[in-house]
């Protein structure tokens, strides 16, 4: 199952597995083997059982039927439900199927609207297995379907399956969001009230993002946004968030990092891209080492009580929601108890932001229809989304350009985020600002300078980037590059121009005269199978799945290591060591 893909309740489906309809339901016709006013089209699709010297159709049909029954029909958010079948008066078909349904109470959804599905493989009664479900602001509904005369019949349907809290849960609108919070969780003294944002589909640049469907997008619901003051840096704090009036969320223990220039310990960070989302926690057995695996092995890392991690840099290529709501709703549920821990630092990828049409929606504010410079493979990778849903997920610093280009300072480390999506050539917005940036940073207080991009500067398909980037690289001695987009592990040697530069110390360690990249794209998106591009420069490589992590000993040692998800052991090691006077 290297291919599978997962469905909208965290069903693993393998990439030759074929869908009950095509993606966009246009060649689905599914009657309602349940309802009175489709008594003859049920006859007609069953015209197989009826005798051909009949002059009226076998009553039997009307009593074809699935019974369904759900483990349970009120469960708690991430739940997992099992549902129970059993045919009755019908002989099952390699064409039965379960469609899952995502149900607003208040309004009908379509059969063709399935969100989900799993075959039931011609049994006649069974179990199918469906979780963890996701609270997205609905209930869920299981129905069966048949087939008979090439056409699907639904013959039957699950009660609904509806949420403790249902839509006062946390996760939803409240009429008076605050989040509270203090260092004694039983004492949340401080307070501040949340703003609101959300987004529609006619927000987004083009289809499929725009269109409105089950799998494509549904209301996404508010996100809330709200500002804890006061906070003392390295520090930890409790939190809840929900309704002044209502119903409240557990209560989150969070840390706050170092404050710039200060660090008493070391200060580690978490650096990934391409998490990707399909693989979370799957109904079957789940692929080996994959998104899963690296958010549960960045859980242990937190609470090991020796380790000190103060961020996660998440370096483009999010959720691979690309047009599906529900893919950002799981993926928030997914990398919850680690963004309530510890700041998660988000920048934009391809799958984010690139876009063919529809500029005038793009949240960056760019000219045109995004960025496709000659040569490059710049599509609309994003499928319409053009930054619209991580913009109004993700709230980054406020000195650049919203979730696009931003940086901050913790402890040692000046992190600068850009946008490998953007306009990077010199002269352009960005290019100005990132220069700005890098201009401004006061190396006696944060010697360390980390340059984040989505895509790696020093692959074949990525030279242009490489030659409008690298000489500010130089100029304002940047010690490490981190990018991600290409699913798999690199570490290269200090290099500039083509060339490895570094100085051996009396100790026989080298310190580095040129920045070292460092590209994990691995985090879960299934591993890229081309080769390297062949560089003399290379220091380390694998294509495996893993998560890289940084850790900051002092102002002039920091180590680099990649965590390999497959034994769970660090494959890659290495030490960046730099007085940051270098030139080139």
């Amino acid at each position: 199952m290297e291919n599978a893909l997962r469905g909208g309740a965290w069903t693993f489906h393998d990439g030759s597995e074929q869908e009950p309809c095509s993606g966009d339901r246009m060649d689905c016709e599914i009657l309602n083997g349940m309802l009175s006013k489709d008594i003859n089209p049920f006859f007609e699709a069953f015209d197989s059982i009826v005798s051909d010297d009949s002059d009226s159709p076998d009553m039997s049909v009307l009593t074809s039927k699935a019974v369904l029954a759900v483990s349970s029909t009120l469960i708690r958010h991430l739940d997992a439900v099992s549902l129970s079948f059993q045919l009755q008066n019908v002989a099952p078909t390699q064409k039965d199927w379960v469609g899952v349904y995502c149900v607003d109470e208040q309004a009908p959804v379509g059969d063709d609207q399935y969100m989900d599905w799993q075959w039931t493989y011609a049994k006649v009664a069974g179990t199918v297995n469906f979780g963890k479900l996701t609270n997205m602001r609905c209930a869920w509904q299981f129905r069966f379907f048949t087939q008979a005369a090439g056409k699907y019949v639904k013959i039957g349907e699950s009660s609904l399956v509806k949420f403790v809290n249902g839509p006062t849960e946390p996760l939803q609108v409240v009429s008076s969001p605050y989040v509270w919070y203090g260092t004694d969780p039983n004492a949340l003294n401080q307070y501040a009230r949340a703003s609101s944002t959300t987004y529609r589909a006619s927000d987004m640049c083009h289809e499929p993002a725009t269109k409105e469907a089950a799998q494509y997008f549904r209301d996404p619901g508010v996100m809330y946004t709200a500002v804890m003051t006061y906070l003392q840096p390295q520090s930890t704090y409790y939190c809840r968030v929900g309704d002044w009036y209502g119903v409240q969320s557990p209560v989150f223990k969070l840390k706050t990092p170092p404050s710039p220039g200060k660090q008493a310990t070391k200060a580690s960070y978490f650096v990934y891209g391409d998490l990707g989302d399909w693989n979370i926690r799957p109904t079957g057995d789940a692929p080996i080492g994959k998104t899963a695996t690296t958010i549960d092995l960045i859980r242990q890392d937190l609470n090991d009580p020796n380790s000190n991690y103060v961020a996660v840099m998440h370096d483009g290529d999010v959720s691979y929601a690309m047009g599906r709501t529900y893919l950002w709703d799981q993926f928030g549920a997914m990398i919850q108890p680690v963004a309530t821990e510890i700041p998660y630092m988000v920048g934009v990828g391809n799958h984010e932001y690139c876009h063919t049409s529809g500029g005038d929606k793009d949240p960056s504010g760019a000219p045109g229809n995004g960025f496709h410079p000659e040569g490059g493979n710049y599509g609309a990778d994003s499928q319409g989304e053009c930054g619209v849903p991580l913009d109004a997920r993700f709230v980054m610093p406020n000195n650049g350009n919203r979730v696009f280009w931003w940086s901050v300072e913790m402890g040692l480390v000046h992190h600068t985020m850009i946008s490998s999506e953007h306009d990077f050539t010199r002269g352009s917005t960005m290019f100005q600002w990132l220069e700005r940036d890098l201009q401004q940073v006061d190396r006696s207080k944060t010697p360390w300078l980390f340059l984040h991009l989505h895509r790696p500067i020093d692959y074949a398909v990525s030279l242009m980037i490489r030659k409008q980037l690298e000489p500010l690289l130089g100029k304002y001695r940047v010690d490490v590059v981190f990018s991600g987009h290409y699913h798999a592990y690199e570490r290269t040697c200090p290099v500039y121009g083509e060339k490895c530069r570094s100085v051996r110390l009396p100790n026989g360690m080298e310190q580095a005269q040129a920045p070292v990249h460092f590209m994990v794209g691995s985090g879960g998106a299934d591993v890229d199978k081309t080769g390297y591009y062949n560089v003399g420069w290379r220091a380390a490589a694998m294509m495996e799945y893993g998560y890289g992590r940084v850790h900051v000993h002092n102002a002039t040692h920091v180590e680099l290591e990649f965590k390999r998800n497959r034994d769970r052991s660090v494959a890659d090691s290495s030490w960046v060591i730099s007085d940051h006077q270098w030139t080139v």
